[in-house]
C-alpha cells in the first residue's frame, strides 16, 4: 500500500531513457506465461528465526520480528575483519562479497597505498574465505589478476572488484571488475570498460576476464532472481541493467534506468515483495534524499516515473538489503551535511523498501573518508539455516586510509 501510494500522481510509465547504449541493443519483454509447477521441497519455508534472547538490543521491529545488530550498543567499532594499519594500508571500493555454497564465503576487500591520504585506488585486490558462515576466516588471498595488471602497467591502471553473486545454478562465482585509470592521480577515474570474471572452483582460480560493454563505466551491484543475473551499471549520470540468462556466460542490455537528476552517481538494486525491481541512485545535490524508480513488473523491462525517499541523516553510496521482510541500507551519512554529522557509518530500516525510519549510526567517523560498503545475507543457500545479514565496511583509522570492519543483522522472533 505504501509504495502505491508513493507512485501516486505517476499518469504514464516509462520504457527507460535515452542514454549512450543503442536502444535496439535491448532484450525485448517476454510474451507471459503460467508459472512453472513448483515441488514440495521448492516452496519448503525455512525454519522459523529463533527466540531473542534476553537483554538484547532491538533496532527494529517488523510483521512479528526483532532486528538485533552485533555487536550490540551502538555506534561501536564493529567486527575488524582487515587490518591495514600496521602496514599503513587502505581499502576504499571493492567490497564484494559472496556466500558460493551453504556456509562458504569470500569477502574482497581492496590492498592500497597511503596516498591522497589513502582515499587511494592505487592497489589490487584481496579476499579472505570463511568455511563457517563467517564466524572464523582465512589468511588473505591475492586476487592474482587485480595485482598483476596494477604491477604490469607500472602501477598506472587498477582493478577493482565491488559486487559477486552466484550463478542461478550455484555452479559458478561472477565477479564483477572496475578498470580504472590511475595514471595522473589516485582516484578510481577515468573508467575503462568494466569487466567480469567466473570461478568454478569456489574462489581457486579464475577466468580470463571478459567485458560485457564497450563504453566505460563501474557495475553499482548485482542480483540473482530466479535464472536471471541482474547487473546495474552506471557512467555517471546513465544507469544500465544488464542480465545474463547463461548462468554469467554473457550479458546484454535490458533496459536503460530512468533517472531524472543529472550527474548523479552510486547505486543499488533490489526487489521488493511483489518481485518489482527498485533503483537508488545518489545525487549530491541533496543527500537527505534518494532518487529511486521502479519497474512496471519483474523484469526490469519497463519502469515508474523517478521518485525520491528521504533519509533524516542523510545518505551517500547506499547499499540495500533485505531480511525476514524488511529492508535496510547502509551507507555513509553524506559528504556536505554539517560535520558533526557527515562521513558516519549509518543503518537505515524499512518495512517496504521505501519509507524509511530516522537511521542510526554504526560507526562513528573519527578520521577522513570511509563507508565504502556492502551486505550479503549468509544462509540463503542453506533450508536449515535462518539467513542473517553480513555488513561490510571501510572505516578510516589515520586521515583516510582505512580499515575494513564487519556488523551482523539477526532476525528473531518475539518470546
Amino acid at each position: 500500500m505504501k509504495r502505491a501510494l508513493a507512485l501516486i500522481g505517476a499518469l504514464l510509465m516509462l520504457a527507460g531513457c535515452a542514454g549512450t547504449a543503442d536502444p535496439a541493443e535491448t532484450t525485448a519483454a517476454p510474451e507471459t506465461t503460467a508459472a512453472p509447477e513448483t515441488t514440495a521441497e521448492e516452496t519448503a519455508p525455512k525454519p522459523e528465526f529463533p527466540v531473542l534472547p534476553d537483554g538484547a538490543s532491538v533496532v527494529y521491529e517488523n510483521n512479528g520480528l526483532n532486528y538485533v545488530v552485533s555487536p550490540q550498543n551502538l555506534p561501536n567499532d564493529g567486527i575488524l575483519f582487515v587490518n591495514h594499519e600496521p602496514n599503513r594500508r587502505s581499502g576504499h571500493m571493492g567490497q564484494a562479497m559472496v556466500e558460493y555454497t551453504p556456509g562458504k564465503l569470500l569477502c574482497f576487500y581492496p590492498n592500497c597505498n597511503a596516498q591522497n591520504d589513502g582515499h587511494s585506488g592505487r592497489g589490487w585486490m584481496e579476499y579472505k574465505r570463511s568455511e563457517d558462515g563467517g564466524e572464523t576466516w582465512s589468511d588473505p588471498i591475492v586476487l592474482k589478476h587485480s595485482q598483476e595488471v596494477f604491477e604490469s602497467s607500472d602501477k598506472t591502471r587498477s582493478v577493482m572488484a565491488e559486487k559477486a553473486v552466484l550463478s542461478p545454478d550455484g555452479k559458478r562465482i561472477i565477479l564483477f571488475l572496475l578498470n580504472c585509470d590511475v595514471k595522473d592521480n589516485a582516484l578510481w577515474e577515468p573508467y575503462f570498460p568494466p569487466q567480469y570474471t567466473i570461478s568454478e572452483d569456489g574462489g581457486e582460480t579464475w577466468s580470463e576476464p571478459k567485458n560485457f560493454c564497450d563504453h566505460p563505466g563501474r557495475v553499482y551491484d548485482a542480483k540473482v532472481i530466479d535464472d536471471t543475473v541482474y547487473m546495474l551499471m552506471s557512467n555517471r549520470g546513465s544507469y544500465y541493467l544488464y542480465v545474463s540468462l547463461d548462468q554469467g556466460e554473457t550479458f546484454t542490455l535490458r533496459s536503460n534506468v530512468p533517472v531524472q537528476r543529472g550527474g548523479s552517481f552510486y547505486g543499488t538494486l533490489g526487489v521488493l515483495d511483489d518481485g518489482s525491481l527498485i533503483v537508488y541512485t545518489y545525487n549530491e545535490s541533496d543527500e537527505y534524499k534518494l532518487e529511486y524508480v521502479i519497474s512496471r513488473g519483474p523484469g526490469g523491462y519497463y519502469w515508474e516515473y523517478p521518485a525520491y525517499a528521504t533519509f533524516d541523516k542523510a545518505i551517500r553510496n547506499p547499499q540495500l538489503a533485505c531480511l525476514g521482510g524488511s529492508y535496510f541500507i547502509v551507507g555513509r551519512s553524506g559528504s556536505y551535511t554539517p560535520s558533526s554529522m557527515n562521513g558516519n557509518f549509518i543503518l537505515y530500516c524499512s518495512d517496504d523498501g521505501i519509507h524509511w525510519d530516522e537511521g542510526r549510526y554504526l560507526r562513528l567517523r573519527n578520521a577522513g573518508i570511509g563507508a565504502y560498503s556492502n551486505t550479503i545475507t549468509v544462509g540463503a543457500l542453506d533450508p536449515n539455516t535462518p539467513d542473517r545479514l553480513l555488513i561490510q565496511t571501510s572505516h578510516a583509522y589515520y586521515l583516510s586510509q582505512t580499515n575494513i570492519l564487519h556488523w551482523w543483522i539477526d532476525a528473531y522472533t518475539d518470546n
